[in-house]
């Protein structure tokens, strides 16, 4: 069963890094595409696209953090995509604290599950604010669902496993 609770929020990202997950460890089902609209809503981002993995070493958790397991970032618009699903198959059970940041005039709204999906978190909802919770799974993998509603926004989230 993974489960969520808030622990904590801050309208001020941490001073920490962040890195990409390794391509065999997690997949993630939406990437934006180049269309006209998606181009237009791009110009809308509070961190231009090129900067955003720089901008999310600076708003989450990262590589150089004690326990540090995974990570990713980018950036949702109505018409590049408002959904994004990315899992991590081979997370070990267990409690870790996750962190998402979000940066914009949107509301990213997140729910985790194991990756049967039968088991999901009350969602943890993020306006222009970074936010800490926990993360516990009783399986391997977990599911990181993503939606967001209104303006473009960036976003960054990592998991540290707790001692």
């Amino acid at each position: 069963m993974a489960g969520v609770a808030l622990a904590g929020c801050s309208g001020e990202p941490p001073e920490s890094g962040e890195g990409s997950p390794s391509p065999s460890a997690s997949s993630s089902s939406a990437t934006p595409t180049a269309a006209p609209d998606a181009e237009a809503d791009e110009a809308l981002l509070p961190v231009p696209v090129e900067d955003i993995a720089d901008w999310a070493k600076t708003a989450v958790a990262g590589p150089d953090s004690d326990g540090y397991v995974f990570g990713f970032s980018g950036w949702m618009s109505e018409n590049s995509s408002a959904n994004d699903v990315t899992t991590f198959t081979s997370l070990a059970p267990g409690a870790y604290q996750a962190q998402l940041a979000c940066r914009g005039d949107g509301i990213i709204t997140l729910t985790t599950s194991e990756l049967d999906e039968d088991s999901r978190s009350e969602p943890i909802v993020c306006a222009n604010e970074t936010i800490a919770f926990d993360v516990t799974t009783a399986r391997t993998g977990v599911r990181f669902e993503l939606a967001l509603e209104g303006a473009p926004t960036v976003h960054a989230l990592s998991l540290v496993r707790m001692s």
